[in-house]
């Protein structure tokens, strides 16, 4: 559930909580113009979020469930297509590239923030073998419904493998860990 849902239950906070804010980006403007919770926003919602956790479940507890989530990140498209290109308006101020420059800054600076927060992050290697043989289960289950409805037209991309294999790579491979200290 959202965690601004005004019908959240403080037990749905053990679960796991959703403070995307539709619009929102890296650049601060990009949230302007969407009316959106900026990212700065979210991230204080995330403390909050903390706080309230450990009074529901215990500080123990909470770090538990704070080590052992799921933190998903999805942005950049918004301040591309919305504040870059169809508003304009960072267009006066920028040539892409150095706006480009500005959002890997704040990428870089809200991702230090959400780490100074306490999240250490590693790979869970049963979740991955999962996604990966939902994945593979489901491509062979779109051909052979392709080959049952030739008419039909499906496409499949995996963009999972690609993730994983940045991470493999970037990450493991390199000695890169992101995690607290």
């Amino acid at each position: 559930p959202a965690y601004l849902d005004p019908n959240l239950q403080p037990s749905e906070l053990a679960t796991g909580v959703n403070f995307a804010s539709g619009g929102a980006g890296y650049d601060p403007l990009t949230s302007k113009l969407g009316v959106a919770i900026s990212m700065s926003g979210q991230l204080d919602l995330f403390k909050d979020y903390i706080v309230k956790l450990k009074g529901v479940v215990g500080e123990d507890r909470a770090k538990f469930i704070i080590g052992n989530s799921l933190f998903l990140v999805v942005l950049g498209s918004n301040d591309i297509s919305n504040t870059y290109y169809l508003s304009r308006l960072r267009q006066v101020q920028y040539d892409f590239p150095t706006y480009s420059d500005l959002l890997v800054n704040s990428a870089y600076n809200f991702y230090q923030r959400t780490m100074a927060g306490g999240i250490e992050r590693k790979c869970v290697q049963e979740y991955n073998d999962a996604a990966v043989f939902f994945n593979n289960k489901l491509s062979i289950g779109i051909d052979s419904f392709k080959q049952n409805f030739p008419s039909c037209r499906i496409a499949y991309m995996d963009v999972y493998n690609p993730l994983l294999d940045i991470i493999a790579i970037k990450w493991e491979t390199e000695g890169v860990v992101a995690q607290a200290k």
